[in-house]
């Protein structure tokens, strides 16, 4: 990839042009290509980071990433550090293989950045990938980490895009999944361990459940009034346990809230940081029984 200063239009370059990368890395020449190409660019808090695709377009199809300081001369290669592991990559749990060749842009709101890209859902490519027909644009919403880097997550599955749920009384964190326990934590990694869909109701009856991003057929639901990540057994105790009826916040209409179908008045919410089910007799409760969906 290389880097030039525009000259006095779009289709005109001006000075020295400038190497940026090269492709060195395993990851950058798998099936049996050496490729950086497609950058694109997004910028925040005085940093650059400029994204591009790399290996063959078949499953290996990547994202890496350089970065430098927006006041950095940028012309310069130095000034640029590389990832040493690709930043968006195939996901065999979700289906999703080969993204790649994306591009930046934000909602219609303008509250959110979006990731725009192309992938398969399906890994086994017949004859040469570049012929293939199946590539698809894809869009899902990406965040930012403490340190300032974006960060990507995984490709999601097909259907519903999943949200992220922020607790509204403690706005820095985000329920997540840590060995199938659900709490809520700040700066969450992976990101896709706090990223659950919302989807049709296990036990049906107009419900909700809320399934596991990273591991597709796997819910959050109460046991023992804990709260779990847990694969849907089949099981009408389960699907009952994992299934919610949907309310405007308890503590804030702009929130949402999650009551149980099998014990009525109960609701999704934190105590100490882990997960429980439990009522919300107070404005406490209601607080820690609200949440914010990103």
């Amino acid at each position: 990839m290389y880097l030039a200063r525009m000259g006095a239009n779009p289709w005109q370059i001006t000075g020295a042009v400038a190497r940026l990368t090269v492709p060195t890395l395993d990851w950058e020449t798998r099936g049996g290509v050496k490729v950086a190409e497609g950058p694109a660019v997004v910028q925040r808090g005085g940093r650059v980071f400029l994204t591009y695709s790399a290996s063959a377009t078949d499953h290996n199809y990547c994202l890496g990433m350089l970065s430098a300081s927006a006041s950095a001369d940028l012309l310069n290669p130095g000034s640029w550090t590389k990832s040493a592991v690709p930043v968006f990559a195939s996901n065999a749990a979700t289906g999703q293989y080969g993204p790649g060749h994306n591009s930046f842009t934000v909602s219609e709101d303008g509250q959110s950045d979006i990731l725009v890209y192309h992938d398969r859902n399906y890994r086994d490519i017949v004859g040469d990938p570049l012929r293939d027909p199946n590539r698809r644009t894809r869009v899902q919403k990406f965040y930012w980490r403490a340190d300032g880097t974006p960060d990507f997550g995984i490709p999601v599955a097909d259907g519903v895009t999943p949200v992220r749920l922020k607790s509204y009384n403690v706005p820095d964190r985000f329920v997540r999944h840590w060995e199938y326990r659900a709490r809520i934590e700040a700066n969450v990694q992976p990101l896709a361990d706090s990223q659950f869909r919302v989807v049709p109701g296990l036990s049906g009856s107009g419900t909700v459940s809320l399934e596991s991003a990273n591991f597709p057929g796997y819910y959050l639901r109460h046991r023992n009034h804990e709260v779990w990540v847990e694969r849907d057994d089949g099981g009408a105790g389960f699907r009952a346990d994992a299934s919610f009826l949907r309310r405007a916040g308890l503590a804030s209409g702009a929130g949402v809230s999650f009551e149980s179908v099998n014990f009525p008045g109960y609701y999704l919410r934190h105590f100490d940081y882990q997960m429980v089910l439990r009522t919300a007799p107070d404005a406490l409760g209601r607080a820690d029984a609200t949440f914010v969906l990103e």
